[in-house]
């Protein structure tokens, strides 16, 4: 009999399919799955409980994302599986029904494991509130960046904290109103918090920013970004008080200095400022090889001057000679004839008088050129129409010369007497009045050429044709460097002087004379143009401090413009500028620096001293608490080591910022905005007293 119960009046069983009510086998090669059972949100099967690991985990999890996104991690984790719930094969479960489930089984993870909720609360209200300055969207991080007064912060920090606890409250609530009414109920609190958590920050920023990363104040006018930038075109490294030049961040480099705490990076720098200059030399040089100290350059100039006036002379007599020797080129007769005109022209002009009785010399030698010139060839009887050749003319020079040499009373007017044969002889080539074949006079120009740059060399005159030779200074200084024996360093001394920043007098004139006849692409010239920035950067081997270095770039670059330009190109002397306002900054202000280093004597003194103090402090407060006596002692011993420790930290801190950091940073906010998101969980604590009062008062 069966025991099925028969269907009501009107109802009928339908017959079962198969043997015994059995469902029928499956084809041939077809297997049946099993029928699958029910799961959790965890996709473990219903009535399956979760380990306490996986929960404790999942509540580290769903608590973090709760606070990092602003309560909406539950909407958002809801409609993602309610979307996909939709794909084939998916649970079929709407949005409110998996944000129930979301919520209910965070509530009871919570529970279960209280102190995981918390930590994942902190960290994404850490993680929230310093996201939001990083992002830009924090009033007190925006506030901070900008450098403005800590009351603007603070007002800030009570914004962002208000809209943080606002959005929050907003995303953690239940239907519209209740968001609208959570979101209210968190802003006074948000923003109190915030308030205080800026608050902190700016004090805690006040206190110890100053004795762990110096001052952060740059002096008026100073752009420490642009000293930086300038000073790293040389690649020199700046300190904080360099780049700022401020007094109080200068005290402390200056401290930290007479300790020996900065001494690796002002080793440093001073390998850097040698580097740069060491650069420019080679720059100056270009292709021509290194000179290694500024006397090296002047053995060669004087060899190279001695060369050149051997070849001047030999080349202008040999072409001269030949020029000479030739009887076609002739001197017109009426130039001969106003010679001796001429030269009692010269003799008048230097109020020198010839007297025939006290001048018997010089009144033989007029004699001479009078008696010279009437044994002049006379056809026809008329002087003024015969030519004389230039042969002639040099033998009369030549004569004049051998026979009345400057000597005793004579000796003025002999040699005005033989300059004036000379001008005359210059005048009649510079008016062409000498003729000859075209190729003879080349010879002729180009032999007179190189002997008037020879007697330039050897015999400058202080008066050309009567007038002032500007030169005449600069020209017998590398006359007498060419005759005199003298060591290198006496003759960069006698051409140039001493000082860099103070040359000699027409110390301009003297560097043209030598570019004109060394050339301006010779070695021997730019060693000359190495020496000068030799003798600004370095005293012999070693570099110049930085201070005397910008000095003496300073007094020859703006001081000698004329010595400057005549050895250095307009581009090169702009370079020198820039290194020279580098070199400046290396000098951090006197009001900063302790001149008589008292105070830095007395500061590790008294920092041993209140190291000391605090150990027997230690001792002190153990033995009023009823301490024995050794642990008394060893308890002193770890309050003298923790202060020395804090006081080691501090000045390692000094000198990480004032030599790493030259620009000071303002505050990011960053700081401040991760206390207000740690306090995010108190908000959320509020939140639930807000529903415990609602269910007490029955809402």
């Amino acid at each position: 009999m069966s025991s099925i119960p028969p269907p009501p009046p009107g109802f009928v069983l339908d017959p079962p399919t198969g043997s015994g009510g059995d469902i029928p086998p499956p084809p041939p090669g077809f297997v049946l799955d099993a029928p699958s059972e029910p799961k959790t949100m965890s996709g473990a099967p219903v009535g399956y409980e979760d380990s306490e690991a996986i929960r404790g985990s999942r509540t580290l999890a769903h608590s973090f994302a709760d606070l990092a996104t602003g309560g909406l991690a539950d909407e958002a984790a809801a409609f993602i599986g309610s979307w996909a719930g939709k794909l084939p094969g998916g649970h079929g479960k709407g949005y409110e029904e998996l944000l129930t489930e979301i919520r209910q089984q965070g509530e009871e993870d919570a529970r279960r494991h209280p102190y995981k909720a918390l930590t994942g609360s902190v960290a994404g209200g850490l993680a929230g509130g310093t996201a939001l300055v990083k992002g830009g969207l924090s009033m007190a991080g925006r506030a901070a960046e900008a450098g403005m007064p800590w009351w603007t912060r603070i007002i800030g920090g009570a914004g962002d904290g208000a809209l943080q606890a606002g959005i929050y409250g907003f995303g953690s609530g239940e239907g519209v109103k209740d968001r609208f009414e959570r979101g209210a109920y968190n802003m006074p609190m948000g923003a109190l918090y915030g308030a205080g958590g800026e608050t902190l920050g700016v004090l805690g920023n006040s206190l110890l920013r100053p004795l762990f990363r110096g001052a952060d104040d740059v002096a008026d006018g100073v752009s420490a970004a642009a000293n930086v930038k300038a000073a790293g075109e040389f690649d020199i490294p700046l300190s904080r008080a360099q780049a700022t030049r401020s007094v109080s961040q200068a005290n402390i480099e200056d401290q930290l200095r007479s300790q020996g705490a900065m001494s690796k990076f002002d080793a440093k720098q001073r390998a850097a400022v040698g580097k740069a200059a060491s650069d420019f030399q080679s720059r100056i040089a270009g292709d021509v090889p290194l000179i290694q100290s500024a006397d090296e350059a002047y053995g060669g100039v004087q060899q190279a001057l001695r060369g050149k006036r051997d070849f001047l002379k030999s080349a202008s007599r040999d072409a001269y000679r030949v020029s000479v020797d030739d009887p076609s080129v002739m001197v017109p007769a009426e130039a001969v004839v106003e010679l001796p005109k001429f030269i009692r022209g010269r003799l008048a002009q230097e109020n020198i008088i010839v007297d025939p009785m006290y001048h018997t010399g010089a009144a033989k030698a007029l004699d001479f050129i009078d008696s010279y010139i009437g044994r002049m060839p006379k056809p026809g009887g008329d002087i003024q129409s015969v030519q004389a050749q230039l042969k002639w003319i040099e033998n009369l020079r030549a004569g004049l010369r051998k026979n009345f040499p400057a000597m005793g009373q004579d000796a003025p007017a002999l040699r005005q007497i033989s300059r004036a044969v000379d001008e005359w002889n210059d005048a009649i080539f510079d008016h062409g009045l000498v003729s000859g074949s075209d190729e003879v006079l080349e010879t002729l120009k180009d032999a007179r050429s190189k002997w008037k740059d020879f007697k330039n060399l050897v015999e400058p005159k202080a008066k050309n044709g009567g007038e002032i030779n500007p030169t005449y200074a600069a020209q017998a200084r590398v006359r007498d460097i060419i005759e005199k024996e003298m060591s290198p360093d006496e003759i960069g001394r006698y051409l140039f002087g001493s000082s860099v920043a103070a040359p000699k007098k027409d110390s301009w004139m003297t560097a043209l004379e030598l570019k004109k006849h060394l050339g301006a692409n010779s070695p021997e010239w730019n060693a000359v143009r190495q020496s000068f920035w030799l003798r600004a950067t370095r005293a012999g081997d070693e570099m110049l401090n930085p201070d005397r270095i910008a000095k003496n770039i300073d007094g020859f670059v703006r001081e000698n413009k004329g010595v400057a330009s005549a050895l250095f190109s307009p581009k090169e002397l702009e370079e020198m500028g820039k290194f020279s306002t580098t070199l400046k900054m290396l000098n951090p202000p006197k009001e900063g620096r302790n001149g008589s280093n008292t105070a830095n004597r007395m500061i590790p003194i008294l920092r041993t001293y209140g190291q000391n103090i605090m150990g027997m402090l230690g001792v002190g407060g153990s033995v009023a608490a009823g301490a024995e006596p050794l642990s008394a002692l060893g308890v002193g011993a770890i309050t003298s080591g923790m202060t020395k420790g804090v006081n080691a930290l501090r000045q390692s801190s000094l000198v990480d910022a004032a030599t790493n950091f030259p620009m000071p940073s303002r505050p990011s906010g960053r700081i401040t905005g991760a206390i207000r998101g740690v306090t995010s969980p108190l908000v959320e604590k509020q939140k639930q007293e807000l529903a415990r009062k609602q269910m007490r008062i029955g809402f």
